[in-house]
Formats: C-alpha cells, sequence, structure tokens
C-alpha cells in the first residue's frame, strides 16, 4: 500500500526526517514512536504532501506520489487526521463531516454510512464542532476524515488531551474498522499502551531516523522500552 524510500524533508533550511525507509501493507496497523521533536509529525505531513520532499520516493497504491498535491493524493485515498484535531469550530458536526466527504468528491449519503459507525456523533449534528469536548472532537476529526472512504489514514496523537473512556472508544472504533473494512493506518502517538493495543508493527523514530522495529508486546515491558528508546511507559 505504502513504500516510503530515502525520504527526506524539513522546515525551509532545517532538515527534520533524513533517509527514512520503511513499508506499510494493505490492512497493516503501523505505529511509530519516539520522543518529541524526532521528526513523527513531519513525517506525517510529509507523506500526505503538507511539506515538500526534498529527497526520495513515495509510493502509493502502485503510484509515486512524492511530488502530488496534497488533495490529489486525498483523492487516491490518503488521508491525514492531524495532531490537534483542527475541525472546523464554527460548522455544525453534520457540516464538519460534509466537508470531509465533499473534499474527496463525494455526496452527502456517505455520512450515514460513517454515521452508522460512530453513533456517538448522531445526537450532536446539529451542535457547533467548536463547543464539543475534547474527546467528541476527536472523534469527529476522524469521522470527517472517513467520509473521504479513505484506503489509509494517518493518525497523528490521536489521545492528545483526551480522558480515558473516549481514548477506549477510540481503540474500539479502529479496531472495528479494521475488522469490518481492512482500512490501513499510519498511527504517530506518544501513549504506547495505545499503540500496543492496536498495531502490529511499531517503528522507532530518532533524530529523523527511523533505527528499528519492535513487537508491539514489547511497549508492556518497561525494561524493553528503555532499551530501544529510553522513554517511560505512558
Amino acid at each position: 500500500m505504502l513504500r516510503v524510500t530515502d525520504l527526506a524533508s524539513g522546515y525551509q533550511k532545517i532538515p527534520i526526517i533524513m533517509g527514512v525507509s520503511f513499508e506499510v501493507g494493505d490492512g497493516e496497523f503501523v505505529g511509530v514512536l519516539g520522543h518529541n521533536g524526532m521528526g513523527k509529525s513531519t513525517l506525517l505531513k510529509t507523506l500526505v504532501g503538507q511539506l515538500p520532499a526534498t529527497a526520495g520516493r513515495i509510493g502509493f497504491a502502485g503510484s509515486d506520489i512524492t511530488h502530488a498535491p496534497t488533495h490529489q493524493r486525498a483523492r487516491r485515498g490518503l488521508r491525514y487526521v492531524p495532531q490537534g484535531r483542527q475541525i472546523f469550530p464554527g460548522l455544525t458536526v453534520r457540516d464538519n463531516l460534509r466537508m470531509g466527504a465533499a473534499g474527496a468528491g463525494l455526496a452527502d449519503d456517505v455520512l450515514d454510512e460513517v454515521l452508522d459507525e460512530l453513533p456517538r456523533l448522531k445526537p450532536i449534528l446539529g451542535r457547533a464542532g467548536g463547543v464539543l469536548s475534547g474527546g467528541e472532537q476527536q472523534i469527529l476529526a476522524l469521522a470527517r476524515c472517513l467520509c473521504g472512504r479513505p484506503r489509509m489514514v494517518l493518525l497523528d496523537e490521536p489521545t492528545e488531551g483526551i480522558q480515558p473512556s473516549i481514548i477506549e472508544e477510540i481503540i474500539d472504533i479502529l479496531l472495528r474498522l479494521k475488522r469490518r473494512s481492512g482500512l490501513t493506518i499510519v498511527l504517530v502517538e506518544q501513549n504506547q499502551d495505545f499503540i500496543r493495543r492496536l498495531a502490529d508493527r511499531v517503528l522507532i523514530i530518532q533524530k529523523g531516523r527511523i533505527t528499528g522495529e519492535v513487537p508491539p508486546d514489547h511497549l508492556a515491558d518497561p525494561a524493553l522500552v528503555a532499551e530501544f528508546i529510553g522513554m517511560a511507559v505512558t
């Protein structure tokens, strides 16, 4: 589904990710784990086209999308749920979802199938996005992404600022989507338990480079986590 080869990017003349290579198979959930400032969000922004690649190649679903504009990547099925959610606060929940469908050139009838997967949103369709709780906004951001019928979703820190009960709900949603639709996900996250419960594989990123891969169950062992990346289990 996704093949990244020797990818590099950054901000103006400051390199952030350097020589990153990895693959994600169809239907896989792949976690990317590392300290803050190691290039996790930069990697996702480069994959989705918000930042230009300065070297390397991005292959998606058999096509070279390295220099394709963001909207073309979205139309091919590569969608992004950014850190901080970035919903439209002044629009209703329904209109936020409609924006997700419109961005993929789809009609509003896709909303019903997404709402069946995320029924929590049904009673609040007329509510403005900006008045929702952080957890509701995160579910809305995911739902808006799903309204584009993605083949792959890039998720950036989805548990940030979210209460534990909503984190559990998001885990259930993502596992259900994997079973029913075979959705492919690349997940950047600091919450190691969240990654452990969802990911098929976990890539370690340090100073802008993929330095290794660990089985998800290793994240339950603080000694193993410290050995690979020196992070405290959260």
